[in-house]
């Protein structure tokens, strides 16, 4: 009788371990992407919105000088077409390129007050462009 009990617990223990193995492999299913949760972008300035791009980051930024906020965006059209928008779009509220910016690739703005910069890197990933953008309050 104990060998009876014995026996039907461990196949009873099998039978979980195999079941529990097992389960969801019958349909594998490439994992689905999350859903993308919004990124909140009610302090870019409309400005900076450039049209259609999607927010897909958003990170606040704080040192011993300074506090900002950098957000990534993506866009399906061209860089070229990108930068341009930008730079019309930054200069027309009268901010200024930074005259003292030699960084290669990255585009730098600066509020006629001091008061804020703006830096910024456009640049190609899976077809798509790249927007990231770091604006400093000073």
């Amino acid at each position: 009788m104990k060998r009876t009990v014995c026996m039907q617990s461990i196949l009873a223990l099998v039978a979980i371990a195999v079941f529990s193995a097992g389960c969801g492999k019958a349909e594998e299913k490439p994992a689905a992407k999350p859903a993308a949760a919004a990124v909140d972008i009610s302090t870019l300035p409309g400005f900076l919105r450039y049209p259609g791009a999607i927010a897909t980051e958003r990170m606040a930024l704080s040192t011993s000088d300074s506090k900002g906020t950098s957000w990534l965006l993506v866009s399906s059209d061209p860089r070229a077409q990108v930068e341009e928008w930008y730079r019309a779009s930054v200069e027309k509220v009268g901010w200024v390129k930074d005259p003292d910016s030699k960084k290669v690739g990255m585009l730098e703005w600066e509020k006629p007050d001091k008061t804020e910069t703006i830096k910024m890197l456009v640049y190609e990933k899976d077809g798509k462009t790249n927007i990231s953008i770091a604006h400093r309050l000073n």
